[in-house]
């Protein structure tokens, strides 16, 4: 049986399709987060990468750890003693232990059925303390499928990266074929397939799961949220006080 597409995409390789999400990016987003509002005490960063957001998070004096699947990523940022490998549908953490969880760059959606999806949301809702915060970083639908483009191909750096990319409005995933070829060196090729979540699902799927949604916003500045204009919906999930 082949292995899940989320297990053979996240490589190194990984790290330079999508160079753009860079150390320097990150720290500008958890600014961002700072300035509004959204990070607080102790902090899950869940699907955690190489740790763009996670490590100015610890800087910033946020007591944060991370989580990751991928032992390569976790390995290239460095996050021993800061990062777990594991499932984002089992966290090995405590109950309520954790005041915000960030699952930021569309890091919801992998897995092939939506039972798995409320099985992640539950266990981020278990490691929240009563009151926690979740800020879910996701694409916008509606302007993802509208603005989709279906091939690029990009020369950089003695490599060359190609992507075709399509919407199964079936199954409402996002789906991208990547061809990633060194020169001189063998292709390789992985894909991903992402589950696209409108607005009203993804709210749906988080009252179901116990939360309380609180806030939709454009991007992770606090921004308006608009929803034929905005390329991500960032929303904010509170775990109730009472149990």
């Amino acid at each position: 049986m082949d292995e899940p597409w989320y297990k053979r995409a996240f490589a190194r390789e990984y790290l330079e399709l999508y160079r753009h999400r860079s150390p320097v990016q990150g720290q500008q987003q958890v600014n961002q987060m700072l300035a509004a509002g959204l990070l607080r005490g102790c902090v899950l960063d869940l699907c955690c990468g190489a740790g763009r957001h996670l490590r100015p998070m610890r800087d910033a004096g946020l007591v944060a750890f991370g989580l990751d699947l991928s032992m390569d990523l976790l390995a290239a940022g460095r996050l021993g003693g800061t990062a777990v490998q594991a499932d984002a549908r089992y966290v090995p953490f405590g109950d309520a232990r954790f005041d915000v969880v960030t699952n930021l760059f569309s890091s919801f959606g992998y897995f092939p059925d939506d039972a798995a999806h409320r099985r992640v949301l539950a266990e981020i809702r278990r490691v929240l303390r009563p009151g926690g915060r979740l800020v879910i970083d996701h694409m916008n639908a509606e302007v993802v499928i509208r603005d989709l483009k279906p091939e690029t191909t990009d020369r950089r750096d003695g490599l060359t990266l190609k992507q075709i990319r399509r919407y199964d409005a079936e199954k409402r995933r996002v789906l991208k074929d990547i061809q990633y070829t060194p020169d001189g060196l063998p292709t390789r090729h992985w894909h991903e397939s992402v589950r696209l979540f409108t607005p009203h699902e993804l709210d749906e799927f988080l009252t179901q799961a116990g939360f309380a949604v609180v806030a939709r916003y454009g991007d992770l500045d606090g921004s308006p949220f608009e929803t034929s204009t905005s390329n991500r919906q960032v929303v904010i999930a509170q775990r109730p006080d009472s149990a």
